[in-house]
Formats: structure tokens, C-alpha cells, sequence
């Protein structure tokens, strides 16, 4: 997700091009047609969810996209970034008394309207259960931020609670009821249910209850996940009757689908597939900056990157400018630190790193690494060798790593691929801590942009998969963390980027845009602040 203007060179006649809160939106080859309810949308799905049920992990953008279909929380992020009532009646403010002047009390009221798909109303006892099941130690909730600062959980009535915070934190909507993770689950099923059969429970693969504009019909492992409209969803009705996620773990085929029509929407293309996608007629190609980025995080479970000088040749022995070039055909911009332009969190001040090898030698050198006979570094009567980890059968991944591997030999640093599927790679790899060096992905911040860097590196974060500790990071989150005054806590974040910058928890690469395709349908808008599915309601097939 980038953070500046990018100037996009197309081919194709451009249809249209608007700008949505600073995200530049391009549609190309679309064709007027008129909506159509009948059929189903495919929406290709190039890696398989983990699970369906909204608040447990691995946290997974595929996961996301299914689940936002059939799941709400209390508030939605607007592609411009402004929040607005999902569950709830209205966003609480001090304003309008939603939220104490002391910061501690939080007000909320759910629509008298909301039900789930069993019939049932959505009440504030739903709310209660999530918040019980999160917290609970056995559960491998996706995340724990802002709800382990509650003190208090008070229900009013059905359709209003109170919740009392132990601190301030100007976060916790942001991070507990916005968005699509986590979302709110049913009492009917886990109200009674043991904590420790939660990770286990059926519902994780077949969510029968859900409170969003579609409802789980089946789950066919490998090939599909379906669902279809939810006649109790309080929204507005949904304009298509089923969305069929079909599961396509290669980008050839998805690309294959497209042109063949036989899929709707396609979330994250491949640059390199650009090309071929704007010569399908009826396609519309979308290019959204977004609040991400991707990195190498580093593993500092292995000595050898330890110390600061190594990461810092690692980081100037990469031409980056060349991936975002090359690669991303300038659909990216380089990074400094972790946060991206259009994060209020952003340092200005820090400039990325150069290419320079030879500087990254000199570094090198400096840590008591020496060429040896063999053409790589050596040390202590070892070769300095390094194993890079991604997501299995992402073309533009794959492209990096090769590069990668030239570049880092010409420093001395042998780079041995060990890729994997995406369940495998986020739900045992990364948080195993063995068996890679580098991991490599892409992070998709919230519109608090400290969500991603606390729980990336911070010793109390939950996807802390480098085991980066540094206090003093510790330390200025928790000062932020409770204050008021976005200015305030700018200044934190600019120093915790700094710090960042120049210790390297990650090797920073680069903000991509993001790339989707839709054919034959309307009602697609991309949303950088959530994921495609966030406004699916108003998905329609055209005739």
C-alpha cells in the first residue's frame, strides 16, 4: 500500500479514475452493464483460510475475505478511512457521551434489528462471550490487543453494554470493534462451550451461526467455500444470492479463470499479470494505494543476526529500487521503516537505505566475517548461510528471492529458498521460529497503524516472529498507548521508527498497491482499511 501519488501507464483505455481519501482508484476496460441477481460470484481465492471463525488465528487475508462475508463487528472503516456503525447504533465520542472525559468508560448500543442468521437477535451477551473467549489463555485468539484492557465488562440491557478500561487507550475501538478480526461471535454456540474445545469446535470449519450479509452453506476442502444471502441480516439486502470462493493456490490459473470468465473478482493480482489482464474484455484492473507493507522479518533466534551491523549489510546488499521497478513496475514505494505514508505513524525524516554492497562488505568485514575458499563468507569455521522463507507459488516472491540470492552472493552470503503454503507458512512456520532466517510477507496495518508494529515487535506482541525485545520500544508503546493527543503519540511512533530504521527488526523492502480485477459484475470498491468482501452486499452480476 503505498503512501504517494504513483503515476499509473496503461495500455488499455482508461474507463475512469477516481480518488478515494488519497487512494488512487484506476478501472480499466469496464463496460456498462446492468446488475443481475441471479447466479453466483466467484471470488478466486489464491491461498485456502485456515478457518472461518473470526477471532482465532493464524491471521490470514483469505481468512479475512470469506469470514467478512459472514461475520460483522460493532464499526466498518470507509474506503476514506472514516468509521461508521456496523453492529452498533452510532460510533461513541466523548462528544456524545459514548465515552467518559476520563477515557475509561465506553458506551456502546447495537442495532434493535441486528439478528443472526438462526433468527436470533445479536445481543450485548454475544459481545460478553467474544470478549471471554479472546482473553481466555487456551484460545488461540488472532489477536488480544485492546481487549486486555478491560477491567470491567457490564451489560445494560440486549442491546447495550458498558465496558470500563483498567487505562486509557485511544486505540481500543480501532483495534477490538472495528474492522473485520476479530468480529463477534454467537452465544448460542459457544456460550456454554469449554474454552479448551474452542480451537477444536466444528464451527471453525462450519459456522452455521454467522451475523453478516451472507450465511455458510458448505466447505468442500481444496476447491470451495460457499455461501449464500442471509434473509435476517439487518443491511441492506444483499444484491447477488450466493458468493462462491473458489480456492485457486496458483496464480497461472487464476489468471486462466479471468480470461475465461469464470470468476468474478480477483483480490491481489500478480503484477506481472497486468498485461494480460487488461487485454480480457469486460475486466475492470483496480489500483489502490494501501496502509501496508512488505519485509523480510529476521529471525534473532540465530546468532549470526544478532548483531545490528549484519542486517544493516543485509538491508544495503538488496536493490530494493530495482524489485520496485523491475518487479512492481513502480506499483511500490520504498520503505524506511515499517509504516508507509499514508500511516499517521510515518517518520518523514528517515530516508531508505541505499544500495551499496560496498558498504555492506565493509560492514560485513566489520562483524569478523572473511571471504573463504569456497566464494562465501566464513566465521569461527562457518559459512555465513542464511535460509529465506515465503508463501509457496507467489510468482512475485519467487522473483525476489532469485534476485535476492545474486545480490547476497556477491557479498559472500550463501541464500538457500525454503518456501511453503500460506496455512503452513503463518500457522506453524513463522511461529515456530525454526527452520528460516528471513520470512518474508506482507502486513496489512489497521487504521491505527501501531496495531502492526506492536504486535510485530514488541516482546507483548502476538505475531512477534523474529523475537525482537528491545525495552526501549516497550517502553514508548506503552506511553503512547495512553494518550489522547494524536500529535503526542506521533511523536512516539516517529521515534519507535527511527529506532526501527536503524536496528532492523525486518528488512524493509517496499508499499505495494493493491491490484484486483472484477468481470462482470458491479459494486466493487476497493477498501485498503479492510479486505474485497467488506461491502459484498452490493456485489451484483451484470447481464
Amino acid at each position: 500500500m503505498t503512501k504517494t501519488h504513483v503515476r499509473i501507464t496503461l495500455a488499455a483505455t482508461l474507463a475512469s479514475s477516481v480518488l478515494l481519501g488519497g487512494n488512487l482508484l484506476t478501472t480499466v476496460a469496464a463496460h456498462a452493464a446492468t446488475p443481475s441477481s441471479q447466479g453466483a460470484i466467484i471470488d478466486g481465492l489464491f491461498e485456502e483460510p485456515a478457518n472461518l471463525n473470526p477471532i482465532l488465528g493464524p491471521d490470514q487475508t483469505f481468512s479475512d475475505i470469506v469470514e467478512t462475508s459472514m461475520f460483522s463487528n460493532l464499526f466498518t472503516v470507509t474506503p476514506n478511512n472514516q468509521l461508521v456503525p456496523n453492529l452498533a447504533t452510532v460510533v461513541p465520542t466523548i462528544a456524545n457521551g459514548g465515552i467518559s472525559k476520563n477515557g475509561l468508560t465506553y458506551t456502546f448500543h447495537l442495532k434493535p434489528n441486528a439478528k443472526w442468521s438462526n433468527g436470533q437477535p445479536v445481543t450485548s451477551k454475544d459481545v460478553w462471550i467474544t470478549y471471554k473467549i479472546i482473553t481466555n489463555p487456551l484460545v488461540n485468539a488472532v489477536s488480544t490487543l485492546g481487549w486486555t484492557d478491560v477491567a470491567s465488562f457490564h451489560t445494560v440491557n440486549p442491546k447495550t453494554f458498558v465496558i470500563h478500561l483498567k487505562k486509557p487507550d485511544p486505540s481500543f475501538i480501532d483495534n477490538v470493534f472495528s474492522g473485520n478480526l476479530p468480529g463477534i461471535l454467537p452465544y448460542s454456540v459457544f456460550g456454554k462451550m469449554s474454552p479448551k474445545n474452542v480451537n477444536t469446535a466444528t464451527f471453525n470449519h462450519a459456522p452455521t451461526v454467522s451475523d453478516g450479509p451472507f450465511k455458510f452453506v458448505s466447505w468442500v476442502p481444496g476447491a470451495s467455500i460457499t455461501v449464500t444471502a442471509n434473509p435476517y441480516w439487518y443491511g441492506p439486502k444483499p444484491k447477488s444470492k450466493e458468493i462462491i470462493f473458489k480456492i485457486i493456490p496458483s496464480q497461472d490459473t487464476l489468471l486462466t479463470n479471468a480470461q475465461a470468465h469464470a470468476l468474478n473478482v480477483w483480490y491481489f493480482d500478480p503484477i506481472e499479470a497486468v498485461p494480460q489482464i487488461q487485454a480480457i474484455p469486460g475486466a475492470t484492473l483496480h489500483f489502490a494505494n494501501q496502509p501496508s507493507f512488505e519485509m523480510a522479518v529476521v529471525n534473532l533466534k540465530n546468532p549470526i543476526l544478532d548483531n545490528v551491523k549484519v542486517r544493516q549489510a543485509l538491508e544495503m546488499a538488496i536493490n530494493r529500487q530495482a524489485i520496485v521497478q523491475d518487479i512492481w513496475k513502480g506499483h511500490a514505494k520504498l520503505l524506511a521503516a515499517d509504516q508507509p505514508a499514508m500511516a499517521w505513524s510515518y517518520n518523514p525524516n528517515l530516508k531508505p537505505y541505499p544500495y551499496n554492497p560496498t558498504e555492506a562488505k565493509t560492514l560485513l568485514a566489520q562483524a569478523g566475517w572473511k571471504m573463504g575458499s569456497n566464494g562465501y563468507l566464513q566465521k569461527n569455521g562457518k559459512t555465513f548461510r542464511l535460509v529465506y522463507s515465503t508463501t509457496a507459488g507467489n510468482a512475485y516472491r519467487e522473483a525476489t528471492e532469485r534476485l535476492l540470492q545474486f545480490w547476497l552472493k556477491q557479498v559472500g552470503i550463501q541464500l538457500v529458498i525454503r518456501n511453503y503454503p500460506a496455512n503452513e507458512f503463518f500457522g506453524t512456520v513463522l511461529p515456530s521460529g525454526k527452520g528460516w532466517d528471513l520470512g518474508e510477507f506482507e502486513y496489512g496495518d489497521s487504521t491505527d497503524p501501531t496495531f502492526g508494529p506492536y504486535q510485530l515487535f514488541t516482546s507483548m506482541g502476538a505475531q512477534n516472529f523474529g523475537q525482537y525485545n528491545n525495552p526501549q520500544v516497550d517502553k514508548l508503546f506503552a506511553q503512547q498507548s495512553v494518550l489522547t493527543s494524536l500529535a503526542q503519540r506521533k511523536a512516539i511512533m516517529n521515534k519507535v521508527e527511527a529506532i526501527f530504521h536503524q536496528q532492523l527488526p525486518a528488512l524493509w523492502f517496499y508499499a505495494p498497491q493493491q491490484i484486483d480485477t472484477t468481470i462482470g459484475m458491479t459494486g466493487y470498491v476497493p477498501n485498503p482499511w479492510g479486505v474485497d468482501t467488506w461491502n459484498c452486499y452490493d456485489w451484483a452480476l451484470t447481464k
